[in-house]
């Protein structure tokens, strides 16, 4: 079994939750680790969020997050 890796770090959330759909996209998985902290915290805090992966899947994984988005004039995505 392969470890798990972070490969992505933020203090927000939706950023963590854009690549993992973005990675989810490629067929790799992924999972946030603290997703869930300030569900459970009396007070928010302000707390890092990590995209994990395993380490098989680390490159193709990198390669898909550093991939710029493109748009077409009409809005899609190319």
């Amino acid at each position: 079994m392969s470890e798990l890796v972070a490969i992505f770090q933020s203090s927000y959330l939706y950023e963590i939750e854009v690549a993992k759909t973005k990675l989810a996209s490629r067929e790799i998985p992924s999972y946030i680790k603290n997703e869930y902290v300030n569900n459970i915290a009396v007070f928010p805090m302000s707390q890092n969020y990590y995209l994990m992966v395993s380490e098989r899947d680390f490159e193709n994984a990198d390669k898909v997050l550093q991939e710029n988005d493109e748009v077409s004039e009409d809005g899609t995505m190319i």
